[in-house]
């Protein structure tokens, strides 16, 4: 791992269990409102441009019992939001409708094949994509079809898909403030407006229960941030996902070896949605789509473990190319702002988590990595980015290499031919060099010095009230200076985790930590720590979660 510096960013310290409370909120520079946002908040995002227009459109499909065509992106964003649309279409009894999800070896994006296989249709509804779609939206809009795109990607006015009704709030003249939704959350919205066109024609059904798990689902797993709308979105869909009245995820969760456990934002995106995601990763999407359509138990339990397989599948191949890279990664990568490298044997479902992982471990830079295609000749990247580099910027910069591209800041994909390649490289770092060079340095915030007098019950049951954590609303990170830790024992298979006893008084536990022991530590020394605070279930008392550890004064900007 990639050791940081840290900045210790709330000052003074505070004597308080609400003083801790107070600086938390105004790190993240919200008022104590944000703690208690409800449903009926999210009536003014119901504005956005196109809502209205898109929901009397379906509205009017739906009534002539028309067929209409559902698609998604592959990710679990995507699906999400379809597995809404299609629970909609079931519940009010319209059965006239297929879905179709690309393939990722087709690459991002509305299938030409969505249009051909389908040209009954008369309507096409796109969720997660679709916003410059032109070849595809255009090819539906020629035989007559009307289009329906919900999506939430950046919106560039060069070849903008000519979408009868666009739903996304980052296009020109939308009056939502909030800019923030993924697809699903979007899809929820559409479906309250939905609803209400609909009027009398149907018996519509009630959008709390899956409706919200899914959007919070499709939330939480596309990082966008935990705030506003998208906080309220969460918190309502975790409070429904821990009712386990929804057949698919409380399958999931048992799957992932969560049952009886209270399932926050953080399961979702390290348990359950990575399993979402294993099938467009290692199969095909439409696996994840029919497991979250399941009415029957056997059918759900059955696909639940399909999905940990994959997922499991999904794990063991990351690693062994990780294990490549660390072969192939030399001074010269690590002299460079950016890496990028590819392989025709690396799977176009894993590059995205190959790209965060390169980050996370050896190399503190935008991060591109390639599946090859020997047959086509084609490179299909996906880019990861660090905070202060726009990678949706610098792509635009380089887009003369690029032959299909698409994203946003902090995570895109693209398509070029593999002869471009090293151009492409040159150029990206080229761009990388306009920026400081402080972007490159990884620095990370502690929210506060915390007096260990204040570590309690009470604080751990004042920290869940920020709940569901984030984008935009991380878990709080403290400091302590000078403190005496001695080492209790070194655990786990690999004996690279320690457990710790902090001030004489605490449990600490320090995950991979023997790789950041100090050289000559002795159990009398006293360090600086950086920590979390958890909640040890069994012994009733609160732990202290170590991300980082170091000699006094060696750890902060």
């Amino acid at each position: 791992m990639i050791r940081s510096k840290w900045e210790i960013t709330g000052k003074p310290r505070p004597t308080s269990v609400d003083g801790v409370l107070e600086v938390l909120l105004q790190n993240r520079g919200v008022g104590s409102s944000f703690l208690s946002g409800s449903l009926k908040d999210l009536e003014s995002h119901l504005t956005l441009k196109g809502m209205d227009e898109g929901a009397a459109l379906m509205a009017s499909h739906l009534a002539a019992r028309n067929k209409v065509v559902l698609i998604g992106d592959y990710d679990c964003d995507g699906i999400t939001s379809v597995a809404q649309l299609a629970h909609f279409l079931r519940d009010i009894g319209s059965n006239n409708y297929v879905v179709v999800i690309p393939q990722r070896a087709e690459g991002y994006g509305v299938p030409e094949r969505a249009i051909r296989q389908h040209p009954d249709a008369s309507l096409f509804v796109a969720m997660d994509c679709g916003t410059h779609d032109l070849h595809s939206v255009s090819a539906a809009r020629d035989l007559g079809a009307d289009f329906l795109v919900i999506d939430h990607h950046e919106v560039s006015q060069n070849g903008l898909a000519p979408a009868t009704v666009l739903i996304n709030p980052k296009q020109p003249a939308c009056p939502s403030v909030f800019k923030d939704f993924c697809a699903s959350g979007l899809t929820l919205l559409f479906l309250a407006r939905l609803r209400k066109a609909l009027g009398s024609k149907f018996s519509v059904p009630k959008l709390g229960g899956k409706y919200l798990m899914l959007a919070a689902m499709g939330t939480v797993t596309d990082l966008v941030p935990l705030v506003d709308a998208n906080r309220i979105l969460t918190q309502s869909g975790l409070g429904c996902m821990n009712m386990r009245t929804y057949l698919p995820l409380a399958k999931l969760a048992e799957s992932a070896g969560l049952a009886g456990k209270v399932l926050t934002a953080g399961h979702i995106g390290y348990y359950l949605g990575p399993r979402i995601n294993a099938a467009g990763r290692m199969a095909d999407a439409l696996q994840a789509l029919d497991f979250l359509m399941a009415e029957r138990e056997q059918d759900a339990g059955e696909l639940a473990d399909q999905l940990n397989r994959l997922n499991a599948r999904r794990r063991h191949q990351e690693e062994q190319i990780i294990n490549q890279i660390r072969e192939r990664y030399t001074q010269e990568h690590a002299r460079r702002r950016t890496v990028i490298m590819g392989d025709s044997a690396w799977p176009q479902g894993v590059v995205g988590i190959i790209a965060s992982r390169i980050q996370q471990e050896f190399h503190y830079g935008p991060t591109i990595i390639f599946s090859m295609d020997d047959e086509t000749g084609l490179a299909r990247g996906s880019a990861r980015s660090i905070p202060g580099f726009d990678i949706y910027s610098a792509l635009g910069c380089c887009k003369d290499y690029l032959r299909k591209w698409g994203g946003h800041k902090m995570a895109a994909g693209m398509t070029l031919a593999r002869e471009k390649l090293e151009g492409f490289a040159r150029r990206f770092e080229e761009v990388a060099h306009t920026y400081p060079a402080e972007v490159f340095i990884p620095r990370r915030k502690v929210d506060m010095e915390l007096d260990l007098d204040l570590v309690s019950p009470q604080l751990f049951s004042m920290l869940q009230k920020l709940e569901p954590h984030g984008l935009g609303n991380p878990l709080p990170i403290f400091a302590a200076r000078n403190v005496r830790v001695a080492l209790q024992r070194v655990f786990g298979k690999e004996k690279k985790h320690l457990q710790l006893i902090v001030d004489n008084r605490f449990e600490g536990i320090f995950w991979r930590g023997e790789q950041w022991l100090p050289n000559g530590w002795q159990a009398k020394d006293h360090m600086d720590l950086v920590f979390q605070i958890e909640w040890d279930d069994f012994r009733g008392r609160t732990v202290l979660s170590m991300k980082d550890m170091g000699k006094v004064n060696t750890l902060w900007c």
